[in-house]
């Protein structure tokens, strides 16, 4: 249920995103460049949550996401660069939400243009179905 939950978070912020580079966002609007970096925050808070809650189903305690994330790539459900990709996403929330003045904004353009805030979903459905198959996910 949360897992599921958390995926649909992560997949309405996926479109909200899509539609704000689809229509042209001007990140040098200080309210536009907001409100993108929002979407991405709870993307990525949604994303990590996912992680969190995966890693304590599993019974493997970790203090934060990254840890948790490595733990996952070592169990065999995460692969190096889908572990990899989650690590800069976690990174990059920290920033947006503890550093807001320290934001790069080439950094925003570049997740926007690349749309890689889409691969956090695919990989988040694909360790879905690896949890479902080992009876691991939520009832």
């Amino acid at each position: 249920m949360l897992h599921d939950r958390l995926i649909e978070a992560v997949a309405a912020h996926v479109k909200l995103l899509d539609e704000a580079v689809d229509r042209g966002v001007a990140l040098d609007d200080v309210f536009e460049l907001y409100g993108v970096l929002h979407a991405l925050q709870i993307h990525a808070q949604a994303a990590m949550d996912y992680l969190l809650h995966t890693c304590s189903i599993l019974g493997r305690s970790v203090e934060t996401p990254l840890r948790c994330v490595d733990v996952l790539h070592r169990e065999g459900l995460l692969g190096e660069q889908d572990a990899r990709l989650l690590k800069k996403m976690i990174r990059f929330r920290n920033i947006v939400v503890h550093q807001y003045g320290a934001i790069d904004v080439e950094k925003v353009e570049k997740i926007l243009a690349s749309r890689g805030y889409r691969e956090v979903l695919r990989i988040l459905t694909t360790l879905h179905t690896k949890l479902k198959e080992r009876g691991a996910a939520d009832p």
